[in-house]
This record gives structure tokens, C-alpha cells and sequence, in this order.
């Protein structure tokens, strides 16, 4: 008998009750900044979760295949886009993680560009107040250029790179090359992956919290990988020649761009 269990999203960002207290602009855990990102809302959907025993995912367990919106606003979880069921395993040892996600996501909010560009979400006006981009800000989706945003390969494919946590020590995961970012908050390293030819999904793998024996019993809880962190959200900044290149603008036309900031999930099968 399969085992069907709630999976819940959890904010892979600072909320806005929190901005200020919890947001850095420094990259250094517990620096918070006056002048952070503001999140409203933000959403993506979830289209496949995959248990895994090696950072290669050779022989995966399939828990969900779908489309789900998962998403978060001011307060918490969106009800509706809370929870996916996921099939677990009755056997079998898991150590990673992998989710494949739209590369489309669902934004509300605004943010400082500078001591004096303020930008919103649906809009590329500057704005010279918070009180003017937060009156601006309006529901907006947006994709990254896959091809230029994971553009430095991971050692296994062409298209995706690795986060390496600053505590995990996983810094020579064989079969990868260690060239990509180093995490200052984030504690689990990530590799991304997109499939050649692909732009409009990719997927992350990251470590379990704790090795998981299924035929010993299905645990009550399982805490996925990435916890939430105590910075970023979404991020400001003016499209220029450097956002074209990292597949954040398709033109440096100078005015405001809104992005995702820090790829960061905490899932909970309760």
C-alpha cells in the first residue's frame, strides 16, 4: 500500500514582518540590514520530488510527479498551494533529495536598488521612495535565462552549478567540480541542474537532514534538506550589461529589475 503523506512549504525567504530583523545585505549570517527586500507573495510550482542515494540520483524513488503551486506571503503559507501528498517509500536507505521546479515564478514586492533607487515588482520605474515602490508593487512572474544563469556546468552537466554550505564540508563531491559559490548563511550544499536544450525548468539536489531506512518504518517527521535562512527574498537591481549576462534581463535597458535571491526550501512530511 502506498504511503501518501502532506508535504508543506515552508517560505525559502524572509517574510516582510520579519525585514529588518532577519535580512542582511553583508552575506553574513546574522547581519541584518535597515534596507532589505520586502516580499508579499511568492510562488512557484513543483513538478516532480524525487528520494535519492547519491548526488547523482541514479536510482531515484519517485514520491510526486504533477504540477503544484506551492507559496508564501506576508503571514505564512497561501492555503491552497500549502501542502503536496507524496508517495513514500516502504524500503530502501535515502540520503539526498531532488525537486524539479517551473522556472516561472509568481512575485509580489519591492526593494532597494541603491541609496537611492527604490524598485517594485511589475514595474521598471525607479523610484526614489519605499513609500512609492511599495504603492507600485503589483503580482508579476518571472523566468531566468537557465543558459546563462547555471551557465558554469557542474562537472556532470552541461548547464548548472553547486552552492556549497558553509557548513556541510561538501566541498568535494566526487565527479563535480568545486569552482562554483560558497554559501556564507546557507548551511546545505545544492547542486542545480537544467537538462540541455531546456529553459523553462531545472532542478535542485541537496542532503537530507539524517539518512532515512524506510523499511524500518516510515519516520513521523522528515525535514527535507535546506532550512529557511535568515536572509535575502527577492532582490533589486537596474538591468545592465552584467544582469544580461547572468540571464537576469534580456536587455541592459537601465531600468528596475525584481528577481528571486537565494534558492533556499524547507519541506516537512508530517
Amino acid at each position: 500500500m502506498k504511503n501518501i503523506y502532506k508535504l508543506f512549504a515552508i517560505s525559502f525567504l524572509m517574510l516582510s514582518s520579519s525585514v529588518g530583523a532577519w535580512c542582511t545585505t553583508d552575506g553574513e549570517k546574522d547581519s541584518p540590514a535597515l534596507d532589505c527586500p520586502v516580499l508579499n507573495y511568492f510562488g512557484f510550482t513543483t513538478k516532480q520530488i524525487d528520494f535519492c542515494t547519491d548526488w547523482s540520483c541514479t536510482t531515484p524513488f519517485n514520491a510526486f510527479t504533477g504540477s503544484q503551486l506551492v507559496a508564501v506571503n506576508d503571514s505564512g503559507t497561501v492555503d491552497g498551494a500549502d501542502e503536496i501528498a507524496v508517495n513514500l517509500p516502504t524500503s530502501g536507505t535515502y540520503s539526498y533529495i531532488r525537486i524539479l521546479v517551473n522556472n516561472d515564478f509568481l512575485m509580489n514586492g519591492y526593494g532597494k536598488e541603491d541609496t537611492n533607487s527604490w524598485c517594485a515588482t511589475g514595474t521598471t520605474t525607479v523610484y526614489a521612495t519605499e513609500a512609492l515602490a511599495k504603492a507600485a508593487a503589483t503580482d508579476t512572474t518571472f523566468a531566468f535565462q537557465l543558459d546563462k544563469f547555471f551557465k558554469a556546468g557542474n562537472g556532470v552537466d552541461e548547464i548548472g552549478i553547486i552552492t556549497y554550505g558553509y557548513l556541510s564540508g561538501l566541498n568535494h563531491i566526487p565527479g563535480y567540480k568545486i569552482k562554483d559559490d560558497t554559501s556564507a548563511v546557507n548551511e546545505y550544499t545544492t547542486i542545480y541542474r537544467v537538462e540541455s536544450g531546456q529553459n523553462n525548468e531545472f532542478s535542485f539536489t541537496t542532503v537530507l537532514q539524517g539518512d532515512y531506512d524506510f523499511g524500518l518504518g516510515i519516520p513521523s517527521t522528515i525535514n527535507f534538506g535546506i532550512t529557511v535562512t535568515k536572509y535575502g527574498s527577492i532582490t533589486a537591481a537596474l538591468a545592465n550589461d552584467e544582469t544580461v549576462e547572468f540571464g537576469k534581463s534580456l536587455t541592459a535597458h537601465g531600468g528596475c529589475i525584481m528577481s528571486p535571491s537565494g534558492f533556499v526550501w524547507d519541506f516537512v512530511i508530517s
